[in-house]
């Protein structure tokens, strides 16, 4: 009985996507559903982090419990879950960007994980490559069957994994333009490198300004150790991940939900220069591909979509590119469809002509974190008796406490992140430090001119603190030397400490560390960024988020102390009291760059510290580490770094990966 009763909801649930596949055209595969009791989150998460990698796929830019962020966001949610999970093949896809570069249109894809507040059935499914490539408009027979080829493992380590029923799902139509396609003509560069990075930080900013997300950014030419090799052929290829928050809300969630839509998100849109053209050619799916595929006939979504495929195109123009025909052609003889002198590099266009938008929708308005100066730290009314009169005693405790409260110490409850100084040089900085009894193990510059230098300094007892199950993240300090901004910012021990040290918080220990920096380093002041004192040991920055216990494990093997002997990704080792060991690990240059966007005054997290213990490497959460070390961050500018997090995670897998041994 209970068995007919469940097959009877799962029938309900998904009886609009039964009904379209029954259509007319029933041959046109769009997707594949997994539904499995129960909610299986945390279980799935550790499948497509770590098992997938066994069929040569892998995770990039997660975004798990994009619900949350709804919750917060809008108010609402009907969703107990909702996460993107973006996989890639780049073994495969690499070979096949030389015989048809769109390909990179799906690439990565999405592993869509949903449940709704209103059952107790997860939902797991991805898009059929024959529905990808029929969007891409790839014919080439080489590129199809190698391209459909890695569904069936992938299909195969899903049931095996989970106790599953498996739908199929078909769809009757496909818009007649699928996809939009620009290319952006430049001079040639002295430096492309150079020029790239400065192009991809125009270009996300432009989106960014418009309300998008850059959700994901994989870049081809260093996915692997090969890949240069591979595509010899181009400059640069990469792609990134859209996602627009009102659209994501406005379409998975409220009521007549469609999470489903969710298997196109976040959107790709691929990049690349061909060697010798001085052009960027881009291309991305249209999102009518969603609304017919899916028979979505709701007018207030269709709305949405009507306007991001308005919205996009029209970006790209003012950004100064041109619409081109999708054709697979070397974007020297693709055929332009709206030809224009060619911009210079780096100056987004003004639009010659206003465009004509539906009107969409409009959302609830957005919860607020806090008060505008972003302490996100929980408010408690205070009650008092009536005609309450505190004692005389209580006055002078409450003065003397405010009048004799140190730089660095808890204050009404709330401490700050950092020490602030006036600028001396690292010279001095590490003198200072010398003088006072702290070793400097570390001196990094943290960007290309090195103006911004993390100075890292320790002693015995960090290290007495640190070496404990979990805590070696307190093994050391930094001291920021900013030459630009002529500042230095020390990082609060008391601060790291009751975050880092959780049940083994040493307040005695951490104080007397601090009365000695701010000894020594005279005027000190305490910085904006503050947070409630007793709140930190359970730090999270919003419902979802991590905390500092949920570590992220990066590297595993007898051999890790090996491996990062002679690393130059390595930029500092301490070794703890238990045999634990504590290194630095240098980010990429365009890892690096998310300061230039929240805030160069907490750069001093840098390098990322990794914890290498019982043979397993395992960094803080960036989602933690990163929110916890920029206390005043909000949600939105957290959104402009979307894609940092797993960068960093894979900049840190990178480094410790298992070296190869050179052949004598």
């Amino acid at each position: 009985m209970m068995n007919n009763i469940k097959k009877l909801i799962l029938s309900v649930l998904f009886l609009p996507l039964i009904l379209l596949a029954t259509t007319k055209d029933e041959k046109s595969p769009l997707a594949v559903f997994y539904t499995v009791d129960g909610n299986i989150e945390n279980q799935y998460n550790m499948f497509a982090r770590k098992k997938l990698k066994n069929i040569g796929f892998i995770l990039t830019d997660p975004h798990k419990r994009v619900n949350d962020q709804y919750e917060t966001k809008y108010g609402s949610t009907v969703l107990d879950l909702l996460s993107f999970m973006p996989v890639v093949n780049d073994d495969v896809i690499l070979p096949l960007l030389n015989i048809d570069p769109r390909i990179a249109g799906f690439a990565p894809f999405n592993m869509l994980i949903y449940k709704k507040l209103d059952e107790n059935t997860t939902h797991i499914g991805h898009l059929e490559p024959s529905v990808m490539l029929d969007i891409l408009e790839i014919e080439d027979k080489e590129v199809r069957e190698k391209f459909t080829a890695t569904f069936k493992p992938l299909d195969e380590s899903i049931e095996k994994e989970f106790d599953v029923k498996k739908t199929k799902v078909s769809y009757s139509k496909l818009p007649k333009k699928t996809m939009i396609n620009f290319e952006y003509k430049f001079e040639t560069p002295e430096d492309m490198d150079e020029f790239v990075e400065g192009f991809q930080n125009d270009f996300e900013m432009a989106f960014i300004n418009k309300g998008y997300l850059i959700a994901g950014f994989h870049n081809f030419i260093d996915a692997t150790d090969n890949s240069e090799e591979i595509l010899k052929d181009y400059d640069a290829f990469w792609t990134y991940s859209l996602c627009h928050l009102e659209f994501s809300y406005g379409m998975f969630d409220k009521q007549n939900a469609h999470p489903e839509a969710g298997l196109f998100a976040p959107c790709t849109m691929y990049m690349y220069i061909k060697k010798g053209t001085n052009t960027i050619v881009v291309g991305m799916f249209r999102l009518q591909n969603w609304s017919d595929t899916l028979g979505i006939t709701d007018k207030d979504r269709l709305g949405l979509v009507h306007k991001l495929d308005k919205e996009i195109p029209q970006i790209l123009k003012d950004f100064g590119m041109r619409a081109i025909s999708n054709k697979k052609a070397p974007p020297s003889v693709a055929k332009s469809v709206e030809p224009k002198k060619p911009q210079t590099p780096l100056t987004p266009q003004k639009p010659q002509k206003s465009i004509s938008i539906p009107t969409v929708p409009t959302v609830p308005k957005a919860i607020s974190f806090g008060n505008s100066s972003g302490d996100r730290t929980i408010k408690f009314s205070k009650r008092v008796p009536p005609n309450y009169t505190p004692h005389s005693f209580d006055k002078r405790q409450k003065m003397k406490k405010s009048t004799n409260t140190r730089i660095g110490e808890v204050n009404k409850g709330r401490i700050s992140a950092y020490l602030r100084g006036t600028f001396i040089d690292v010279k001095s900085v590490k003198a200072k430090l010398k003088k006072s009894g702290f070793d400097v193990i570390a001196t990094v510059p943290l960007d290309k001119k090195k103006t911004l230098l993390s100075v890292v300094f320790t002693d015995k007892s960090l290290i007495e603190m640190a070496s404990k199950h979990n805590r070696g993240f307190m093994a050391s300090l930094r001291v920021l030397v900013d030459k630009k901004e002529k500042t230095i910012s020390i990082t609060n021990p008391l601060y790291l400490a009751k975050g880092f040290l959780q049940k083994d918080f040493d307040e005695k220990s951490a104080n007397k560390i601090l009365i000695r920096l701010i000894d020594e380093f005279k005027g000190l002041k305490n910085s904006k960024d503050v947070l409630k004192f007793q709140l930190l040991a359970k730090y999270q920055f919003m419902n979802g988020m991590p905390h500092y216990e949920d570590m992220i494990e990066v590297a595993s093997g007898d051999d890790l102390l090996e491996r990062i002997e002679g690393n130059k990704k390595v930029l500092f080792k301490q070794v703890l009291n238990d045999g634990s060991v504590l290194v630095g690990i240098a980010l990429r240059k365009r890892t690096n760059k998310f300061t230039k966007k929240i805030g160069r005054n907490n750069a001093g997290m840098l390098p990322y510290p990794v914890l290498i213990a019982n043979g397993k490497a395992r960094m803080l959460d960036p989602k933690y580490y990163i929110s916890y070390m920029y206390p005043l961050l909000k949600m939105s500018e957290f959104m402009t770094i979307a894609t940092i997090p797993d960068a960093m995670v894979k900049d840190c897998e990178r480094a410790l990966k298992k070296r190869k041994k050179k052949k004598k």
